[in-house]
């Protein structure tokens, strides 16, 4: 079956036409084809991408890195649902170590301290919910949570741990307190439309996460040594928008957003990691609250 691709024209983030090639690579030659092969486990086959090549594109006018050549809508389906290991990436989530559920936890206790009201009060959407860990976690925690999620075996495990979940936003009949995204922003082929769409189901007063890969240091690399597989922030297919911290305040701006600091999340127990943890999220890293 023939894998289909679109031409992204614009700039995803400010719409200019202008930009600068910093990357372009055949996907079924070294050393993407190996990369692909490996890291789908033999499900793609690199020659069906024989007739597309995988660029990087950086914006003149705002320094945007993205992929210009991106699957369309049927390739997307396949990538996330027939490439994508499923069942490695469940049993990932149901065999994560403390650790990872120590963090859903520390993000929830601070959105516990963002709103002046109960939780069970407080509406939640966790956009782009995969399997549901992050909201159930929340939903453990008093929140009325609703997931979305375009996978139908994910959507269907989410319910299994007792979420409502829609793949549609227009299912929603409601205004939202917090929407988190984590992780989700990388992977759309408009980043900014989808951000202005989804804050208008935001409340007047409401809150937006956003998390992404952190690319910071992507152009430095890709002109030293070229293109490498630990590049994550742009990743082949997937990570088709690479965010640093500038961009991603830029995103926000475009749909009307503000970052803001949360409440400082300190404990004696841990207060060194903690100081680091908070220096490093309040001026360096690529996840932000954002607010109207």
């Amino acid at each position: 079956m023939a894998t289909g691709f679109v031409q992204r024209e614009v700039c995803p983030l400010c719409g200019s036409t202008s930009r600068q090639l910093l990357s372009d690579l055949a996907f079924d030659e070294s050393p993407l084809a190996p990369f692909l092969e490996d890291f789908y486990g033999g499900r793609l086959a690199p020659a069906e991408l024989a007739s597309e090549r995988y660029r990087i594109q950086c914006c003149d006018d705002c320094s945007f890195i993205f992929q210009d050549r991106i699957l369309d809508d049927a390739g997307m389906h396949r990538l996330y649902q027939d490439w994508v290991d499923q069942a490695c990436s469940l049993h990932k989530k149901r065999s994560a170590k403390a650790k990872r559920f120590r963090q859903y936890a520390g993000q929830v206790k601070t959105l516990t301290r963002l709103f002046d009201k109960a939780p069970q009060q407080t509406r939640v959407l966790d956009y782009g919910m995969g399997w549901g860990y992050w909201g159930r976690m929340a939903q453990a925690h008093g929140f009325d949570v609703h997931g979305l999620e375009l996978s139908a075996l994910r959507r269907d495990h989410a319910r299994q741990l007792g979420l409502p979940v829609m793949d549609r936003l227009e299912q929603a009949d409601v205004e939202f307190d917090f929407i988190y995204a984590n992780q989700v922003f990388e992977h759309l082929p408009d980043p900014r439309l989808a951000l202005e769409e989804l804050c208008r189901y935001l409340h007047a007063d409401g809150i937006v996460y956003l998390r992404v890969p952190d690319g910071r240091d992507v152009i430095q690399r890709l002109r030293q040594g070229g293109w490498s597989p630990d590049l994550d922030a742009i990743h082949p297919l997937e990570h088709i928008n690479c965010f640093t911290r500038a961009s991603l305040i830029q995103l926000g701006a475009s749909a009307g957003l503000r970052p803001f600091q949360p409440p400082l999340r300190l404990e004696w127990g841990s207060l060194g990691g903690g100081i680091r943890r908070e220096i490093a999220d309040r001026w360096f890293t690529t996840h932000l609250m954002f607010r109207r």
